[in-house]
């Protein structure tokens, strides 16, 4: 049971306690300079514990409480924990002496001198042995894991890219380091060219792609509408092949392939009771990794007919929700035609004569038709508003939509019907063959009606009619011609033969026997799959390189062409690569600037180039551009910060691109830069 304490006692207490905090400010502003802080905070800590010797710690005679007690009977006497801990930040009310000569002069006797690896700071001074002993104490007795080194480094100093190094003797205690797989703050030197613009740089204000803390806070999980639009993209952008061709050539082959089980030669480990796996016995004519080679060959065949029949499994699914759509139709306009013959015949007994006839054609129950059909009516209701294309590849989560039917509402319906030139942009484009499957259903649009590279084409978000690319562009220049391509291509012109991309390994025998080490993770890259140990981007390197879920697209406030992402893109994910010719030397034009090896280099996209050419800026950006080295060759990459499906793709240009640049920025974001300073350069 609590107990409530008079109000004229709480009264007195906080006016103790006002009388306590007078004293403590007066105290604070007397206080003595303290220039060997690097942050000077005031921590202040509230303990209970027994007063029977005093309430300051005395007793009657005047004697430290501390001196007579021991620590056994101090502790028993005080709560095991602070009531309330709390720290202030006073390095706006403590005295303090700027002076970097004062600084030099004060701490001289605690600094030491930086290791070879670690550059110094812009001031010429090592970090404090005494700052970095308080943190390292504060965090003890917080008992936290927090990192707290950037307290103990001047705010003028440049960033310090740590790693942990059990052999630095410098290395007082284990640091948080970035993950692998996120882009750190050190950008590459790059030599500045004070009279160009629109040089885009790698922005020196990218921040560590660190894993978001999950919040307490419930957060609202999309409909279901738009995990039926992602998984749809989701299926045009993998890896399905929708080929009838390939399906009849399956049928033939199966009879014969599915009969083949792997024989006791092959993997005579499964034939056994004991289930140790051991390796094949050899024949007396064969050496160990030859019969290594023919198991693996025999995995590889079993996984290829696996994939096959996946493959026509996947194909046969569409081609029944087609077709179960179309008979949808059919039911409907076989009641209509009831209803004409039969003008007596109410709807209802029309549509349920239908449903009897439909009954005994199937040779299923009244009750097993109706609810098949519940979700067949579904399906036509996806077809009707999103297309063909988005029946054809929807996922396994079409038949529970359509089953409990969240999202079909007359704003969903008309939300998906935006959605359905883009849909077939991107299935015509990346699926040519898709539309021979309505060929069974009797429709004669089997022909693709468009063409060419999917980002060759800009779409609109309202569901208008998609355009060509160069039709964009002809206010500009009337010949605009721009070829897409995965890999860019060196200026023989500037460079000749030599890509200056190219950073040697540390080790010349690495590089002679073709091994390369991955800068970030320290492992093995090839573009072999199999030998491949490097997985920092797997979507962009050590596979097969497919179109990344992103469009092209119209926007509406001035900017001309943007690109959309398609799905949701984690933080550190690789969208893409910068690609187009690698030259230098070019001025007033749209160009990403780095260096490699101490030699700087442009990359123009005037002509060629990817999706990543569109992306526009933002001051408020959720990408970034990245550098990062595959197989001894330098690539800038396009890496998600957190982006949602629907979105923009927006990047930070950076300053010198800006830099006196007779250009509006049209982000219109709160935190807008460049209008900002354009804004107070004209008032001054």
């Amino acid at each position: 049971m609590t107990v409530t304490a008079p109000q004229q006692r709480v009264t007195a207490l906080q006016e103790s306690l006002r009388q306590f905090l007078d004293k403590l400010t007066d105290a604070l502003l007397q206080c003595s300079p303290v220039d060997h802080f690097g942050v000077p905070v005031l921590r202040l800590e509230a303990f209970i514990q027994d007063g029977h010797n005093g309430i300051d710690g005395t007793d009657d005679n005047g004697q430290s409480g501390e001196t007579k007690a021991t620590n056994a009977e101090l502790a028993s006497r005080r709560l095991a924990g602070p009531v309330l801990s709390h720290v202030i930040d006073i390095s706006d009310l403590v005295a303090h002496n700027p002076d970097p000569q004062a600084l030099a002069d004060n701490s001289g006797s605690h600094t030491h001198s930086l290791p070879a690896h670690q550059p110094p700071t812009k001031s010429g001074h090592g970090v404090s042995h005494t700052t970095q002993d308080r943190h390292r104490d504060r965090d003890q007795d917080q008992d936290q894991d927090q990192d707290r080194d950037r307290d103990s480094i001047p705010a003028d100093s440049p960033p310090i890219l740590c790693s942990r190094n059990a052999t630095d003797p410098n290395n007082l205690r284990s640091r948080n380091t970035l993950s692998l797989l996120r882009p750190s703050r050190g950008t590459l030197p790059v030599q500045d060219d004070t009279k160009s613009q629109r040089q885009i740089q790698i922005c020196d204000r990218n921040f560590p792609k660190r894993t978001k803390t999950q919040s307490a806070v419930p957060i609202p999980q999309e409909s279901s509408l738009e995990k039926l639009i992602i998984g749809i993209w989701d299926h045009i952008h993998g890896g399905i092949n929708l080929e009838p061709r390939s399906l009849i050539e399956q049928w033939r082959i199966t009879a014969s392939l599915t009969t083949t089980s792997p024989t006791n030669s092959e993997y005579p480990a499964l034939h056994e009771s004991n289930a140790t796996p051991r390796t094949p016995p050899l024949p007396a004519n064969h050496s160990q990794p030859a019969n290594l080679t023919d198991g693996d060959s025999s995995f590889s065949k079993s996984s290829t007919f696996c994939m096959k029949i996946t493959q026509a499994s996947r194909m046969c699914r569409s081609v029944e929700v087609i077709v179960q759509a179309r008979w949808i139709e059919h039911f409907n306009a076989y009641v209509e035609f009831l209803g004409s013959v039969n003008p007596d015949m109410s709807p209802t007994k029309c549509r349920m004569a239908a449903l009897l006839k439909a009954c005994g054609d199937f040779g299923w129950s009244e009750k097993e038709l109706r609810n098949k059909m519940i979700i067949w009516r579904g399906y036509k209701e996806i077809k009707d508003a999103g297309g063909w294309a988005a029946l054809v590849f929807a996922g396994i989560g079409l038949y529970r939509f359509c089953k409990y039917r969240v999202g079909f509402t007359k704003e969903g319906m008309q939300r998906l019907r935006t959605f359905k030139t883009r849909f077939e942009v991107a299935a015509d484009t990346l699926h040519p063959n898709w539309r021979q499957l309505l060929t069974i259903v009797g429709e004669h649009s089997a022909q693709t009606k468009l063409t060419g590279h999917p980002h060759n084409w800009v779409v609109y978000t309202d569901g208008s009619e998609p355009v060509p690319l160069a039709s964009t562009y002809l206010d500009l220049d009337p010949g605009f011609n721009f070829e897409h391509v995965d890999e860019s291509v060196i200026d023989v012109h500037t460079w000749g033969a030599e890509d200056p991309r190219w950073m040697p390994p540390p080790q010349l025998s690495a590089a002679s026997a073709a091994v390369y080490k991955c800068t970030a993770c320290g492992m093995e890259q090839d573009d072999d799959l199999k030998r491949n140990n490097c997985y920092c981007y797997p979507s962009l390197f050590g596979c097969p390189r497919s179109c990344p879920p992103v469009q092209v697209f119209h926007t509406r406030n001035g900017k001309r062409n943007g690109v959309q992402a398609l799905v949701p893109f984690r933080r550190g994910t690789a969208i893409g690569e910068f690609v187009g010719l690698v030259t230098n030397g070019i001025k007033d034009l749209d160009v990403m600037v780095n260096s490699a090896s101490g030699r700087r280099y442009q990359i123009w996209q005037g002509t060629i180039g990817n999706f990543t050419r569109f992306v526009n800026h933002s001051c408020n950006a959720n990408a970034q551009f990245q550098p990062f080295v595959w197989r001894g060759t330098q690539r800038i990459l396009l890496i998600s910060k957190g982006i949602e499906a629907g979105k923009e793709i927006t990047v930070d240009y950076s300053r010198s691109y800006w830099r006196g640049l007779d250009k509006k920025c049209l982000c219109g974001e709160i935190c807008c830069r460049y209008n900002k300073e354009r804004r107070q350069g004209a008032s001054s």
